[in-house]
């Protein structure tokens, strides 16, 4: 008896962000037209199928543009799984750069208080703050002892993002 995606939810991936070295700046400048890189295969654990399907675009705020920019997605035929195409450089679901975040939240733990010059407000590196704080205490446990700057660099040492306020 043939088995369809809706009725095995173990095939079933939802979606996989693939960061890529690319560009921001051409892709501002060429949108759509950008030649995004394209997924030889399935990225899902146990699928690698090689056959993957466009499946549009979805638009991305980036800091530094007032307007999203569109990113390339590609979907598998076989296990559903879509692959979005993200720059690298980038944590997923925040739309300043690593070395941005990281800086801010270095410069306030090391000197007690935010560096203006950075460009995101002290209301965006507060949010970052208190996302460190609590994501050390849930994935690292209360009774880590170390500072926030050993907590920020053992998260990402789990291939954890430090700074996410979702579940």
């Amino acid at each position: 008896m043939a088995t369809s995606l809706s009725t095995a939810p173990d095939l079933w991936c939802g979606s996989l962000s693939l960061f890529i070295m690319m560009c921001v700046k051409e892709i501002f400048i060429l949108k759509k037209e950008y030649p995004f890189y394209r997924p030889e295969h399935c990225r899902r654990k146990g699928c690698s199928s090689t056959k993957l399907w466009g499946h549009g675009f979805v638009e991305l705020y980036i800091d530094g543009y007032e307007q999203p920019l569109w990113f390339r997605r590609w979907r598998c035929p076989v296990c559903g799984c879509v692959h979005t195409i993200r720059p690298l450089g980038y944590w997923l679901r925040h739309h300043t750069p690593v070395h941005v975040i990281v800086k801010g939240l270095c410069h306030r733990l090391t000197y007690g208080f935010w560096l203006k010059t950075l460009g995101p407000s002290r209301q965006r590196q507060q949010h970052w703050f208190r996302a460190l704080r609590k994501n050390i205490k849930a994935r690292l446990g209360m009774d880590f002892s170390a500072d926030l700057i050993d907590g920020l660099h053992e998260l990402v040492l789990l291939s954890m993002v430090p700074v996410i306020r979702s579940g």
